[in-house]
């Protein structure tokens, strides 16, 4: 039993009094970090979710208090959780003497179970060697009762010793076949999902040109090729996402467009948004909501596999760099697909939102929506124009796509 397993056992009554403060607690006062736990409700906490709310009583006194007051209230007697809670004087020495004194138990009963189970073993190799001993005796005298018999059948068994022989051979040799068949379809199989992820892209790319046909038609356009020079430039990055969902990779996206969308208050002026510096100048701010087109982004870093589920995976855990860069802060990133449970909204053990766009809804209506509601608290990561168009009407703050990918 690690060292993380022992203290959930000695600081269980500090962590159910820290988990009934985090109930008591209105939803605006629970710390980012801890929203996961809070929600958890009375089930036993991971390892992972333990170390948090630890460090967290650790480090935050404002919170330690309300522990220490939940606590109280449950009128607990346990004097490890209470030297804890309380920071009594060498606290930490009875922390590590109540551990260690677990740890040592722990290890004693094991040694112990360990033991018996040797001594079983030993005592059943003793019955079994008592056993050989008897057997052998049986062929011995069966030996010599029975040299008659055994040279009447020694060539018909060394010719089925031979045959056996032979058809473990040919079994052998059907096996090295089958196991180049297996990994022909192990190729076929990952080739059938380079496919499929393809196809889900291209799916996805149509979706989006359907919504903005469909606002088109809302907004009652009748040409097919707008006159405005910024509604052609708008209509020409639809027509490339359409006809053109992956770009090659290593091909330079053009230089930031002042025109679309000009960066808010959230970074230094002077600081292009389409630049790494950007992102720097993020580090330590409080009170933002950071929103990031997710297949955007993906499509940035390896247009070959942004289709795919592991890239999401690897993208929102390297998003906890971004995490641990900002202040008080929360990351939001939405994709196209939606999950197969019928879960829009999914949260990461580091507080970072995931958001799945709905089968008849596309990450970019998402995205405005989103910013609409945060305003100028919001951080908005695309390269898609017209997201960064709408975005920054409602005063959010636009970043380049390709400025996050280098950074990260």
């Amino acid at each position: 039993m690690n060292i993380s397993k022992q203290l959930r056992l000695v600081l269980g009554p500090a962590i159910d009094a820290a988990r009934a403060a985090l109930r008591d607690l209105d939803d605006d006062e629970v710390p980012g970090r801890l929203r996961a736990i809070a929600k958890r409700g009375d089930g036993t906490l991971p390892v992972p979710l333990v170390k948090t709310l630890l460090r967290r009583i650790d480090e935050d006194d404002w919170f330690r208090s309300k522990a220490v007051e939940s606590f109280d209230r449950l009128a607990s007697d346990d004097p490890i959780s209470s030297a804890y809670l309380h920071r009594e004087p060498a606290w930490w020495i009875v922390v590590v003497e109540a551990v260690t004194t677990r740890a040592a138990s722990d290890g004693e009963a094991r040694v112990r179970q360990l033991e018996t189970q040797l001594e079983e073993a030993r005592s059943f190799t003793r019955a079994e060697r008592a056993k050989t001993k008897n057997l052998k005796r049986e062929v011995a005298a069966a030996e010599k009762a029975s040299q008659a018999v055994i040279a009447d059948r020694l060539d018909p068994l060394k010719a089925a010793i031979v045959e056996a022989q032979s058809e473990c051979d040919r079994v052998e040799r059907r096996a090295v076949v089958l196991r180049a068949d297996v990994e022909e379809a192990h190729e076929d199989r990952r080739e059938a999902e380079r496919i499929a992820a393809t196809c889900s892209e291209q799916v996805r790319e149509a979706k989006r040109e359907v919504a903005r046909l469909r606002r088109s038609l809302e907004a009652g356009a009748s040409e097919s090729i707008p006159r405005d020079p910024l509604e052609i430039a708008r209509w020409l990055d639809r027509a490339v996402g359409t006809f053109a969902p992956f770009r090659e990779a290593g091909v330079v996206v053009p230089a930031a467009d002042l025109h679309s969308g000009i960066a808010g208050s959230a970074i230094p002026a002077g600081v292009a948004p389409d630049s790494r510096a950007s992102i720097e100048a993020l580090s330590g701010l409080d009170g933002l909501t950071v929103l990031i087109d997710g297949h955007n982004l993906l499509g940035v870093l390896d247009a070959s596999t942004m289709a795919t589920g592991r890239a999401r995976r690897e993208l929102i855990a390297a998003l906890g760099k971004l995490d641990r860069h900002l202040g008080n802060s929360t990351i939001e990133i939405v994709f196209d697909s939606d999950l197969a449970d019928g879960r829009p909204i999914t949260v990461t053990d580091r507080g970072i939102v995931v958001r799945f766009a709905g089968p008849d809804v596309i990450a970019d209506d998402v995205l405005v929506e989103l910013a609409a509601e945060h305003g100028a608290t919001a951080i908005v990561v695309s390269d898609d124009r017209e997201v960064r168009d709408c975005s920054a009407r409602h005063g959010s703050t636009v970043l380049w796509a390709k400025a996050l990918a280098a950074w990260l």
